[in-house]
């Protein structure tokens, strides 16, 4: 080999060593310092599961902390060097605060009084102390506050019998709800029981207990702003199944929702889900009143729930209901309940509709209503989860006592799928047709009728 060459590849062989030796001592330090670096930047974080949202308060943290050389690991202990606490303590800094709980007192007609907070606390070192801005800033995006909206629910309408015939005379279907459209209008949604048969073609009494009237009856809750109907009672049906089926076409004609109600057992227990500023509200409708036709396969009619003073304590049809309410819980935010229930002329509920409520509110119920014994009836707080028992009449020809002619509407708003706030607007009916809005002594009259008779958590 010649000189020239030898040297030529001694050189190579040379650069080529120092080369690798070089890139070989580069992934040395570089794996070294990593490692150095993970250690020293490597920071945990505790955030306790039962605080809502814990995966949320995680994930603000991480977000903050990582993008500023850290990282961030979840511990599952409270000596982590970040520590996320729902109490109160030394050194620790609110971020976050939400009511719950039930009312203790009451004020007015207001019958949510959140007496107790559920308040987090985050812990940081002191070297993270310039963090916590960007912490707070990330929380608020993440715990953003969800869609207001709001809800009334109203007691029995009839448009039948006297109440039929003072419309008739006027020859305006709206009129029963002209002092009170209003108060029903200016919320995002409004749901009461519809007790008649509106159809055509059938005999429309203006005396006895068979309550139906012409379909134009209807346009009244088109008028009032009412969205939907419970037809779980013990009068819907008293034209027939047929008059009865065109009732069902005549409201989807109007875009009215109806439920408690269909062609066959399945309809009857399926709920009506309507989509209320994105929140997704689903209403089901149960009736233990006898009068109506009980759903089967391939019959039109309501669903029923059989429990005391009429039936017997029907474990089946109870399981049923719970059984409906879960299967809607799983496509719904909020589950509503609306129960046809309880002996007339009372405001106490029975324990068979206390029992059938808080079973109700177990299997997955956002909140539980009721009406028929005509008069209102007491509240009750279960779990954190409103019970109005009965809000009486609404919309009837009962003049033979001040109870039947009075009765409450419930004003609810939701704060995406939670209840924060509830009010009973009590209302008067006149000329056995038209309710109007109590005030003063006569309406607090009626909500002593029902604080007197309610259930109250301490």
């Amino acid at each position: 080999m010649k000189p020239k060459t030898r040297n030529i590849l001694l050189i190579t062989a040379a650069v080529s060593l120092s080369v690798i030796l070089l890139i070989f001592s580069w992934l040395i330090i570089k794996n070294k310092y990593i490692k150095q670096s993970e250690s020293k930047k490597a920071i945990s974080v505790y955030v306790p599961a039962d605080i809502k949202n814990s995966s949320i308060y995680y994930d603000a943290i991480s977000k903050e902390l990582e993008t500023s050389g850290y990282q961030v690991i979840r511990s599952d202990s409270d000596s982590a060097e970040v520590v996320i606490s729902a109490l109160s303590a030394d050194g620790f800094i609110e971020l976050n605060s939400q009511p719950i709980g039930s009312p203790k007192t009451l004020t007015d007609a207001n019958i949510v009084e959140p007496t107790t907070k559920s308040i987090s606390y985050i812990k940081l070192p002191k070297e993270l102390d310039s963090k916590l801005g960007g912490i707070s800033d990330n929380l608020a995006n993440s715990l953003a506050k969800p869609a207001s909206w709001t809800m009334k629910i109203a007691g029995d309408i009839i448009i039948g019998r006297t109440v039929y015939e003072q419309e008739m005379r006027r020859n305006d279907y709206t009129s029963s709800f002209a002092k009170v459209k209003d108060l029903l209008q200016d919320a995002d949604y409004t749901v009461a029981d519809a007790e008649w048969t509106a159809a055509d073609g059938i005999p429309h009494p203006l005396q006895g207990l068979n309550f139906s009237s012409p379909a134009r009856s209807l346009d009244g809750l088109t008028y009032a702003g009412i969205d939907a109907v419970s037809l779980a009672n013990n009068h819907s049906m008293n034209g027939g199944t047929p008059a009865f089926e065109q009732m069902l076409d005549n409201l989807t004609a109007r875009g009215i929702g109806y439920f408690g109600a269909g062609r066959n057992y399945e309809q009857a227990h399926t709920p009506y889900v309507a989509n209320i500023k994105g929140v997704k509200v689903a209403f089901l409708g149960y009736t233990s009143i006898p009068g109506n036709v009980e759903s089967g396969t391939g019959r039109t009619g309501n669903a029923f729930i059989k429990i005391a003073p009429w039936y017997p304590f029907d474990e089946a049809s109870i399981a049923q209901m719970e059984a409906d309410i879960k299967l809607t819980k799983t496509k719904a935010d909020v589950v509503v309940p609306y129960f046809h229930w309880s002996a007339e002329y009372t405001h106490q509920p029975n324990e068979q509709m206390r029992q059938v409520a808080h079973r109700a509110i177990d299997a997955g119920a956002t909140m539980v209503v009721g009406s028929h014994p005509h008069w209102v009836q007491g509240i009750e707080w279960y779990k954190d989860t409103l019970i109005a028992y009965s809000l009486g009449n609404f919309v009837f020809d009962q003049e033979q006592s001040l109870k039947t002619k009075q009765g409450a509407v419930l004003s609810t708003t939701f704060e995406g799928d939670k209840l924060t706030k509830a009010d009973l607007i009590p209302i008067q009916i006149e000329q056995y047709y038209q309710p109007r809005l109590l005030e003063g002594a006569s309406a607090q009259g009626v909500l002593n009728d029902i604080f007197s008779n309610s259930y109250w958590n301490n």
